[in-house]
């Protein structure tokens, strides 16, 4: 399935407004925590990419399928963080399109190293795009699931 943009975007774009209700449905209604909508948007390290869809013809605007953020660390690597993909668009390329812009970007900034933490159930598609596991299972800290730390050197 095709028929989709990336487009970055800022904190204060109204389409994160979407962008809270994806991450909520996709990454932590599924075990019962509360929507937070200002968790971890602001500051000039933190990117925002979306996937956009026209969902119907007749629609006004374009809805948000997907969205991954990027985390400028102090350390000189790159976080990707939240990567969600709506329900009925997962399995559809979204996903990986997220994550090539996100390494582009790091790219076009000399980030020689992209990192996350996957959860195990997503860690072969990880490994799918060149990603290794280098961590042992570990809880996250809001959801309890397990991850692992999972990293992609670049070439430039």
């Amino acid at each position: 399935m095709s028929g989709y943009v990336l487009r970055w975007i800022t904190p204060e774009d109204p389409l994160m407004q979407d962008v809270h209700a994806l991450r909520h449905e996709v990454l932590f209604a599924p075990f019962g925590l509360e929507r937070n909508d200002a968790w971890d948007d602001a500051g000039t390290d933190r990117l925002h990419l979306v996937a956009l869809v026209q969902a119907r013809p007749s629609a006004a605007a374009p809805e948000i399928a997907g969205y991954a953020s990027l985390l400028l660390e102090a350390d000189g690597t790159a976080h990707v963080r939240q990567l969600s993909v709506r329900s009925d668009r997962q399995r559809s390329g979204i996903g990986r399109a997220l994550m090539d812009e996100a390494e582009a970007e790091a790219r076009r900034r000399d980030i020689p190293l992209v990192w996350l933490n996957a959860r195990v159930t997503a860690e072969g598609f990880y490994h799918r795009l060149g990603y290794e596991t280098v961590s042992g299972v570990f809880a996250s800290g809001r959801t309890g699931v397990p991850h692992v730390r999972m990293e992609k050197r670049l070439q430039s």
